[in-house]
C-alpha cells in the first residue's frame, strides 16, 4: 500500500518540525501517530508549553500554548472581553482563544501546509512568534483574570 500525497506531507512537515524543535530545546516528547510534539520552555511569570501538530486530515500545522492559569468565574465576562481586545488590537498572526466554561486559555496559530513547502526559517518563526507573544501577554491577562486594571504592554 502507497502513502497518499496527504500522508507524505503530513511526515514531511512533522519531520522537519522534529528536527527544528531539536535544535531549539533541549527536551521534547513526540507522538509519531498523532503527529504531535510538545515542550516547554522556562518563562516568566509562567513557562511557555506548546503543543505542535500536524494534522493528516485538515493539512494543518496547529501550535498551541496553554496559558499556566485558570480565570476565577467571577472574572470570566470582563476577562473574555479584554482578550477580545487584545486580539483585535494586537493579534495579527495567531490569537488568544479563551473558553469560558473552563476558564483557561490557549495562544493558537494554525499554517496550512497542503502542497506547500515550510522552510525552517518559518517553522523557527512560528515557535518564536508564540513563545513572544506568550510571554509578552501572559501577565497581562494573569492580572486580568484576577481582577486587577491592567494596561495593555507596548506595542515594539
Amino acid at each position: 500500500m502507497t502513502a497518499s500525497q496527504q500522508e507524505l506531507d503530513c511526515l514531511r512537515v512533522y519531520q522537519s518540525l522534529k528536527q527544528v524543535v531539536s535544535t531549539m530545546v533541549e527536551n521534547f516528547d513526540c507522538d509519531d501517530e498523532t503527529y504531535t510534539i510538545t515542550f516547554s520552555v522556562t518563562g516568566k511569570p509562567f513557562d511557555v508549553v506548546f503543543k505542535m501538530t500536524t494534522h493528516l486530515s485538515s493539512q494543518l500545522l496547529t501550535v498551541y500554548s496553554k496559558l499556566g492559569f485558570v480565570v476565577e468565574e467571577p472574572y470570566r465576562a470582563a476577562y473574555a472581553t479584554n482578550v477580545a481586545r487584545l486580539n483585535y488590537d494586537r493579534m495579527f498572526s495567531g490569537t488568544f482563544d479563551f473558553s469560558p466554561e473552563k476558564g483557561f486559555t490557549v495562544f493558537r496559530i494554525g499554517v496550512p501546509y497542503e502542497k506547500s513547502l515550510l522552510s525552517r526559517e518559518l517553522l523557527e518563526s512560528i515557535i518564536r512568534m508564540t513563545h513572544d507573544n506568550v510571554v509578552k501577554y501572559a501577565p497581562y491577562l494573569y492580572d486580568i483574570a484576577r481582577g486587577i486594571e491592567a494596561c495593555l504592554p507596548p506595542e515594539n
